[in-house]
């Protein structure tokens, strides 16, 4: 049986490619939990992700909740939190993630040769490790290595948690550790649920 669908508004969002369930975009003003969803996004046009979210308006809830902090009351520095975001999209082969965040990236002060180290980095390596020169800082060196092996290994050794702590307070590292974790969440949701049809599309080359 086809699922009902509520209004879908005809404003361009991401690509305009479906997913694996149907988006759901309620008009403004009709449903409060989308309309909280839209107040945080430019010119209020939901995502496609919201769309797939709002399949459950408990769900979309409590993830705009998180985003929300993560996003907007983040204690760690922005640059160092989009390099954690957009690195863990790197290693989920999440390109929706990079997607949407490389513009952040940029405007938040990374570098497009920072970008080009997020994005090519190989796992586990840090800049003191590289064969290559990196344009990370040591801080923000530090935080990829966190990131991968949150990402990759779950279990991350003292010397790595303690070699970004020596940059962060104690509070900052629970903000990193949180980041890094709610990322995790939403790339392989949006993979899992092929949103904006770019489950197969692979990372983009900053350019």
């Amino acid at each position: 049986m086809a699922q009902s669908v509520k209004c879908v508004t005809l404003e361009k969002r991401d690509d305009n490619l479906p997913a694996r369930v149907p988006y759901v975009f309620p008009a403004p003003g009709t449903d409060p939990i989308a309309d909280e969803l839209r107040a945080r996004r430019p010119n209020g046009t939901l995502l496609d992700l919201d769309g797939v979210l709002l399949q459950d308006d408990g769900l979309a809830a409590g993830w705009n909740a998180l985003a929300s902090f993560i996003r907007d009351n983040n204690t760690v520095p922005a640059t160092m939190r989009e390099l954690f975001i957009l690195r863990t999209g790197v290693l989920n082969n999440a390109a929706y993630v990079w997607l949407q965040h490389e513009s952040v990236g940029r405007e938040a002060g990374l570098t497009l040769d920072q970008l080009r180290d997020i994005r090519f980095t190989p796992s586990f390596v840090s800049g003191a490790q590289s064969k290559h020169s990196t344009s990370l800082t040591p801080e923000l060196s530090a935080a990829l290595v966190l990131t991968d092996f949150m990402t990759e290994a779950v279990k991350v050794p003292q010397p790595v948690f303690d070699s970004l702590h020596k940059f962060l307070s104690d509070k900052q590292m629970v903000d990193a550790v949180a980041t890094v974790g709610t990322y995790n969440l939403v790339s392989r949701f949006v993979v899992a649920l092929d949103v904006d049809s770019k489950m197969d599309v692979p990372v983009p080359i900053p350019m």
